[in-house]
C-alpha cells in the first residue's frame, strides 16, 4: 500500500503542519510520497529532510527568532518572504541540502505557471539554488510578491491554481492520500476578485491565464473540496486538520504561534490511531 502525504500551505497558519510533521517524524512515520504548495512546501521538504522542529523555526519571524518583538508592517511581510525562502536555508538552524537530495522520498512542489494559469509539479535533487528558486516560486502571493522565472517560466504560488493537490500522488502511483490541512472550522478561501482593481494591472494583459485562475480561484476551491471529499468518502484520502482556529496568516505573536504549533501536535496524537489504521489497511 503506498500512500502519499500532501501538505497545504497557508504562511504562518502552517505551525499546525509543522506540528503534525514533528510529531510524524518522532514516531517514524514516512511516506513514499510527499507534496506541498506554498507553505506546505516548506512543510515537505523539512519532513522529507527529517529537521524537527526546523518548520517551526523557519516560519516564526525573524525578529521573534532574535528575542525581538515582531510586527507584519514595520518588520516587512517581503522581507520575511525573503528570509524564509532563501537566508534561513543556511543561518540559525541550516537545512540539510545534503539529506534531502539523497533521500529515497519522492517530493514535488506545486507552483501556478503564470503563463498557463495552471498547477505544475517541480522538484529538485542537485542545486541548492534552484531548490530556493521553487520555494521563492510556489509561495509568491502574487498580490505581495513578484513571479519568480524559473528555468523560461514564470510562476506564482501554488495556492492559485491548486491549494490541496490530493488528486497528484494518485498520478505518482499512490493507493491512498493524507492531506494536511490548514483550514480552521470558519475559515474561507482566499477571494482574488475582491483585489481584482490591483491584480487586473499587472496580470491581466501580460499572463491573462493567470488572471483568470486568480479571478476564478474562490469558486474552484469549492469544487477541489467537493472531489477531496468523494476520495474521502471512499477511504481514499483522510484529511487531518484544525478542530479550532489558528493563528492569522502573518501573525507576529509568539504565543498565537506556539498554540497553533503545540494545536498540530496534540491533533496528531489524538488522530494517531485512525491514521495508522489508514496507512495499513
Amino acid at each position: 500500500m503506498k500512500v502519499g502525504l500532501v501538505l497545504e500551505g497557508g504562511s504562518r497558519k502552517c505551525m499546525f503542519t509543522a506540528g503534525v510533521t514533528d510529531y510524524f517524524i518522532d514516531e517514524g512515520i514516512t511516506f513514499p510520497y510527499v507534496c506541498g504548495v506554498s507553505g506546505g512546501a516548506h512543510g515537505a521538504i523539512n519532513f522529507v529532510s527529517k529537521q524537527r522542529g526546523r518548520l517551526r523555526y523557519v516560519l516564526t519571524p525573524s525578529r521573534l527568532r532574535s528575542g525581538h518583538k515582531a510586527h507584519v508592517i514595520l518588520d516587512g511581510i517581503q522581507a520575511e518572504y525573503e528570509n524564509m525562502c532563501g537566508e534561513s536555508f543556511y543561518g540559525g538552524y541550516p537545512f540539510d541540502f545534503k539529506k534531502l537530495f539523497e533521500s529515497k522520498t519522492d517530493f514535488e512542489f506545486g507552483l501556478t505557471c503564470a503563463e498557463t494559469g495552471k498547477i505544475v509539479y517541480l522538484n529538485e535533487r542537485k542545486s541548492e539554488k534552484r531548490l530556493m528558486k521553487l520555494m521563492h516560486g510556489t509561495c509568491a502571493l502574487p498580490m505581495l510578491f513578484p513571479l519568480v522565472e524559473i528555468d523560461g517560466k514564470h510562476y506564482a504560488d501554488g495556492c492559485v491554481s491548486n491549494s490541496v493537490p490530493f488528486d497528484r500522488p494518485f498520478e505518482k502511483g499512490c493507493d491512498k492520500v493524507i492531506v494536511i490541512s490548514t483550514k480552521s472550522p470558519d475559515d474561507k478561501p482566499s477571494d482574488f476578485r475582491k483585489e481584482r482593481a490591483i491584480l487586473a494591472p499587472r496580470f491581466e494583459r501580460r499572463f491573462p491565464e493567470l488572471f483568470d485562475a486568480l479571478m476564478n480561484r474562490y469558486d474552484e476551491y469549492f469544487h477541489q473540496m467537493e472531489e477531496m471529499q468523494k476520495l474521502v468518502d471512499q477511504g481514499k484520502v483522510y484529511v487531518l486538520k484544525p478542530e479550532e482556529d489558528l493563528c492569522w496568516v502573518f501573525a507576529t505573536s509568539q504565543e498565537k504561534l506556539d498554540e497553533s504549533y503545540i494545536h498540530g501536535y496534540k491533533t496528531a496524537v489524538k488522530y494517531r490511531k485512525e491514521i495508522m489504521d489508514f496507512i495499513k489497511d
